[in-house]
């Protein structure tokens, strides 16, 4: 990602560099350092809900009290503000002598990306975006993982009632579906891999042996399992991850 393009998440801020921020506004107050030396501090919220500071120092060019920063750049509480050009030293991020406000951030090309994530992290609203709509739909796709867990309790001797089935779909459902923040940000939905499908069954296995006979004598055992193993489980998505950063 290249400087001038702003950053929705923080969690993309792991080393130091300078960076621009696209977040929400959730709080700006006025206040001095030890060195006597006058800052305004920005409270800044990303679409995970993640909070971070922004230090904008006196000897700055677009530094203003709160109430006359505010009002210089249409700002408002809640409302998106665009930061260009600020430094961050792999702890704190603070103002430079290049930093700018974007006037109209709303005018900015990720602006619609970032009403989505903030109408999806406020609201819970899906976008009616085909897209990812489309990418929703792929979640259709896990019925074979949930087949092979019903399949793997039934050789086990446990009878498969309907509650026991629900539970399962949506255990799989949870672990698998990507997640709506990722699909606005323009990641499939994953596919099911041969490797996250012998993982989830082998953690199945596992807890199926803990229970031993309760399994075929006790109604709710099943369920337990399942409970058990929704504690116990990583998602596909953290799955994938994970394995990309070994590679």
């Amino acid at each position: 990602m290249s400087n001038e393009e702003p950053i929705l998440f923080f969690r993309e801020l792991q080393e130091p560099r300078e960076v621009s921020i696209f977040a929400t506004l959730k709080d700006a107050v006025d206040l001095v350092a030890k060195n006597k030396k006058k800052y305004l501090r920005l409270v800044l919220t990303d679409p995970s809900s993640k909070d971070i500071s922004v230090q904008i120092w006196s000897n700055n060019e677009i530094y203003a009290p709160v109430d006359l920063f505010m009002r210089k750049n249409l700002l408002q509480i809640g409302s998106p503000i665009h930061l260009i050009s600020l430094v961050y030293d792999g702890e704190y991020i603070g103002s430079a002598m290049t930093t700018k406000v974007d006037p109209i951030p709303t005018q900015h090309p990720i602006y619609s990306k970032y009403m989505e994530l903030s109408n999806y992290r406020l609201f819970k609203l899906i976008p009616e975006d085909p897209k990812v709509l489309e990418e929703i739909r792929k979640l259709l796709n896990i019925k074979p993982l949930i087949e092979a867990i019903l399949e793997q309790l039934k050789d086990g001797g446990v009878i498969i009632y309907e509650q026991l089935f629900w539970e399962v779909t949506k255990l799989v459902c949870d672990k698998t579906y990507t997640g709506t923040i990722h699909l606005i940000m323009d990641q499939p939905q994953l596919q099911i891999t041969p490797q996250y499908t012998s993982y989830f069954l082998k953690q199945l296995e596992s807890l199926m042996i803990a229970f031993e006979h309760e399994l075929t004598t006790e109604r709710i055992a099943p369920i337990l399992l399942i409970k058990r193993l929704e504690k116990d489980l990583i998602s596909l998505y953290e799955y994938q991850k994970l394995h990309e950063k070994k590679e």
